[in-house]
């Protein structure tokens, strides 16, 4: 039976434990492997990186700090020999420490591992080979070394006079009030094989979260947080409160959720929660239109990141008593915990790709369970993950914060935009509804200064603009539209704020506008201008838009309309000007233009209308009386209601 409460084969790949708390050795021998293990051993239980445990590994080498798979392994009396060896001579580490062996099998060779739980009597000291000198030994790195010859014995003894408060016996509780099955649930989580063991006290005992105090057993601080079903009882701080602010017409609607039970359970159900309520997505088409994608509001791999951090490092003493704080408005998610980091842990450790001091960790322990079962990074890894996760996603970077005094912790994720922006048109739409429409109009325009590149804003903030008729007011965004490089960056604000402009009488407002700023638009937008420019009897204006457009008005039946119209005025100057040749090539065009929209899906009137400048190209190409009545005949049945065909068809 396994005494490990991790998978093996997460262990010797270095998944869920980090290389440095791993020593692997190839072979078994006394005189020298059995020193350097014994050392190894005593180095771990010291624990003066607050790692919570180390595991020592015989029968596997060791490449490039990896385990060199598939292993060597032990013979049967190499591995029996060993495990006497080790047990024995632990009675020379001073004071006395045991660790737990056990044997495994990996692709049909035996192997040794020796787990070392961090000791809870140190400082110790292991002889220095069969002769030598006992030692205060340590570990850096992937090394094991001497503390005193190190510089770091001084830290080592001020360090070993206080137990990490997760490893401490819990006051007042019971084995009784551990949840097996909350346990087996890990251990199941974790891939471990210690999950087998019938008898709960002896799982207890070998994942360690059990004491033995005189001739009874207590269970630890951590055995409670993450296996009791309301670790509340002990530790008051120990839940999770979420409130959404959900802003509106009627103000802020606070919906609260608190989530209690053992600490991954309170993980596993907040992101739940919030899976559900917060993280939605919108379909993100990049501007080079190659593959449209998915977007979260939030990256669920930041969001769990920065939960898990703050239960992995907030106190839970009575001097912590206040909840993990999770607070969702619009546009943030902030998760608050108490008391700040640890002394050592500087802002500058907060930034990307920083490289943070090694500084004992509050909770060792906690950490442990949270990464054995997948949910925590490994150490100094896991604030580089949010921020990669969130520029993944598009989304602004996290922010940390803590105050001068480290009385809380604060991280906060910013949504990505299209949540903003959905957020902000909601809410304005609950204004307008109780008729608030300045309120309205000032939100959308608030969330579009801090989101200037969201479509949607821009486009539901010129709207409104424009159904208030406060175009100067949307000015603004118009003119940052022009800076965007392609069609399916930018919002459709540039003609329905032209439109807008006509229809409030500002005509010269609108020529001024499309002759200063006509090279600037992109061809969808030109195809709408060179028909505003129409409306301002601008034909000329409009032709060099249309041109601009190019290729874009093909396969729009309206621009091929427009465009058709526009170049039969030009034909008609053209011929009151004495210019025959650009008449006919005028006429032409536009009769190519008519012709390909006629044999288009298109709306019946928008036939009829063409089919009726149809008709004027024929008769004025003078060709048969029997091709215009015909072109006529067809806009009539389309459009039986327009007396005008009926009257030019004569």
């Amino acid at each position: 039976m396994s005494n490990l409460r991790i998978n093996l084969d997460d262990l010797l790949h270095a998944r869920t434990v980090e290389s440095e708390r791993i020593e692997f050795k190839a072979t078994w021998d006394r005189k020298v492997t059995g020193y350097q293990v014994l050392k190894t051993i005593c180095a771990f239980a010291n624990d003066l990186r607050r790692h919570g445990s180390g595991y020592v590994i015989l029968g596997v080498a060791e490449k490039d700090g990896r385990a060199d798979l598939p292993p060597r392994g032990l013979s049967p009396e190499q591995l029996d020999d060993a495990s006497k060896w080790i047990s024995g001579n632990c009675r020379r580490i001073v004071p006395r420490y045991v660790p737990r062996i056990s044997h495994e099998e990996v692709d049909g060779r035996s192997i040794l591992v020796v787990w070392v739980p961090a000791s809870e009597t140190p400082p110790h000291q292991a002889p220095d080979g069969d002769k030598g000198d006992r030692k205060y030994w340590v570990r850096i790195d992937q090394r094991t070394v001497d503390a005193q010859h190190s510089g770091l014995l001084t830290q080592l003894l001020n360090q070993s006079a206080v137990v990490p408060w997760d490893a401490r016996a819990a006051e007042g509780a019971t084995v009784d009030d551990l949840s097996e099955t909350l346990v087996r649930e890990h251990l199941r989580a974790s891939g471990s094989a210690l999950v087998e063991e019938p008898d709960a006290r002896t799982i207890y005992r070998k994942m360690d979260i059990v004491r033995r105090i005189n001739d009874y057993e207590v269970p630890r601080n951590v055995g409670l947080l993450f296996f009791s079903r309301e670790p509340g009882r002990w530790f008051s701080g120990a839940r999770i409160e979420t409130s959404i602010l959900r802003s509106g017409a009627s103000g802020d609607v606070l919906e609260e959720k608190d989530f209690r039970g053992g600490l991954a359970e309170q993980v596993r159900a907040c992101l739940a929660y919030l899976r559900r309520e917060v993280i939605g997505s919108a379909i993100h088409k990049p501007a080079n239109g190659v593959r449209a994608s998915r977007r979260p509001s939030y990256p669920e791999e930041a969001l769990r990141e920065v939960l898990v951090n703050a239960l992995y490092h907030r106190g839970y003493d009575e001097g912590s008593p206040h909840t993990t704080l999770v607070r969702i408005t619009s546009d943030r998610i902030d998760i608050r915990s108490t008391p700040g980091p640890v002394a050592g842990v500087g802002r500058d450790a907060l930034v990307r790709e920083a490289t943070p001091k090694l500084v004992p960790p509050r909770n060792p322990r906690v950490g442990e369970l949270f990464k054995e079962i997948g949910l925590a990074e490994k150490r100094l890894t896991g604030l580089d993950k949010v921020y990669k996760a969130m520029e993944r996603n598009g989304s602004p970077p996290p922010e940390f914060y803590f105050d001068e005094e480290r009385t809380f912790f604060q991280a906060t994720l910013h949504a990505h935009a299209w949540r903003s922006a959905a957020a902000a048109i909601r809410e304005a739409g609950e204004l307008r509804a109780v008729g608030r429409p300045e309120e309205a109009l000032a939100k959308l325009e608030t969330a579009w200064r801090a989101h200037r590149d969201s479509l949607v804003l821009a486009e539901e903030f010129v709207r409104q603009c424009v159904a208030l008729g406060d175009l100067d007011r949307a000015e603004p965004v118009v003119g940052t539209n022009l800076h965007l490089a392609t069609d399916i960056e930018r919002p459709d604000v540039v003609v329905p704020w032209l439109e807008a402009l006509i229809a409030d009488g500002q005509r010269e407002r609108a020529q001024r506008f499309l002759e200063g700023q006509s090279s600037r638009l992109s061809a969808r937008e030109a195809v709408g201008a060179a028909i505003v420019a129409r409306r301002l009897r601008d034909e000329d204006l409009a032709a060099r838009l249309f041109n601009a457009a190019g290729p874009v008005i093909l396969d729009d039946p309206r621009a091929l309309l427009e465009s058709g119209q526009n170049k039969l005025w030009l034909a008609v100057k053209a011929h009151r000007e004495g210019h025959a040749s650009d008449n006919l090539r005028l006429l032409e065009d536009a009769r190519a233009l008519l012709e390909r929209l006629l044999g288009m899906d298109a709306a019946p009137r928008r036939h009829a209308w063409a089919w009726r400048e149809l008709g004027r190209v024929r008769r004025w190409l003078r060709e048969p009386a029997s091709a215009v009545d015909e072109a006529y005949a067809n806009a009539i049945r389309l459009a039986p209601d327009e007396t005008k065909f009926r009257e030019e068809r004569g």
